[in-house]
């Protein structure tokens, strides 16, 4: 996913808006990363989040205090498809259709690679 790194916050922490909205996630770049765009892969900690059917279809990402809010469409494997991106998620079980993931945004990490 294209993201435009707006700058790094404490503890690791990143704010950066997506062509789906804005995050607040933990960077796993390297530290002297400097503003600017970036192709990013999610990796979300499942163990920490709150999964449930998207009230719409999305692609969003979003802000929701201290969680990170990913809103795609599950294909019923493993990956939530957020516009463009794939989003890796084991959540056995679950049926395919509209989902939404939220997170805190320490266990919601973004590797970069320069555009």
């Amino acid at each position: 996913m294209r993201v435009e790194l707006l700058r790094r916050l404490r503890a690791g922490l990143a704010e950066v808006v997506t062509p789906y909205g804005p995050a607040v996630a933990r960077w796993s770049g390297d530290p002297a990363d400097l503003p600017g765009p970036y192709v990013v892969e999610w990796t979300i900690d499942e163990e920490h989040a709150a999964v449930r059917p998207a009230a719409g279809p999305g692609p969003e990402v979003r802000v929701d205090g201290e969680l990170v809010v990913l809103v795609g469409e599950f294909d019923g494997e493993a990956a939530l498809r957020i516009g463009d991106s794939l989003v890796l998620l084991d959540l056995p079980g679950r049926l395919p259709g509209p989902l939404e993931v939220a997170v805190p945004r320490e266990h919601a990490e973004l590797y970069p690679y320069t555009v």
